[in-house]
């Protein structure tokens, strides 16, 4: 087989000897040119996509920042309204008003009312929350039901965030003890002092 081979060799031209070569050597090369060029070829379709990943988190981060902005934008809008629908009353009168309500509150189940002192006021994102200590007594289940119903004597912007019961009276009533938080809209400009 390798003697049929070496004849048919040596009867090919010189030039179509030397073009063998030279293809074969061409694909030598380019051979080792591929392997050469494979890992910086390799890095860079890795820095595209880095970089093509990069930009869209930066179309992104701008897209959150603008949706961040028209968010706060409509805040502000809705507290306004909704400062101007409720036409928030001054400290003094929102403190005579929650005393009527809850002693009105207290007076149908039975409890009496026997203190209500403002406490600390702050800002809450838009809102502004006012603190009231309160205090009353009665008996338990009276007692009870009055808390329970503080969202129907007060309305939805109030909260208790702190409370305490003792017995009083030898254990025939209940003290309770009590802190209110009410939220109202912030006026457009105003801020706590």
């Amino acid at each position: 087989m390798n003697a049929r081979l070496l004849s048919a060799a040596s009867k090919l031209s010189p030039q179509i000897w030397w073009l063998l070569v030279l293809l074969v050597g061409s694909a030598v090369a380019l051979e080792g040119w591929l392997l050469v060029l494979r890992q910086p070829v390799h890095t860079y379709r890795e820095l595209s996509a880095d970089r093509e990943s990069l930009r869209a988190i930066e179309d992104m981060t701008a897209a959150q920042q603008a949706e961040q902005q028209r968010a706060s934008l409509r805040t502000k809008q809705l507290a306004e309204r909704l400062s101007a629908e409720l036409d928030a009353p001054s400290e003094e009168q929102l403190t005579v008003a929650l005393m009527r309500k809850l002693d009105q509150a207290a007076a149908r189940e039975g409890v009496r009312l026997t203190s209500l002192k403002p406490g600390a006021r702050r800002q809450v994102l838009a809102f502004e929350e006012l603190s009231f200590d309160v205090g009353a007594q009665g008996k338990y289940l009276p007692l009870c039901q009055w808390l329970l119903d503080f969202e129907q004597s007060l309305g939805k912007f109030a909260t208790v965030t702190d409370f305490t019961m003792k017995a009083a009276d030898g254990g025939r009533q209940v003290t309770l003890n009590l802190r209110l938080a009410l939220y109202r809209p912030m006026a457009a400009g105003r801020e706590i002092r």
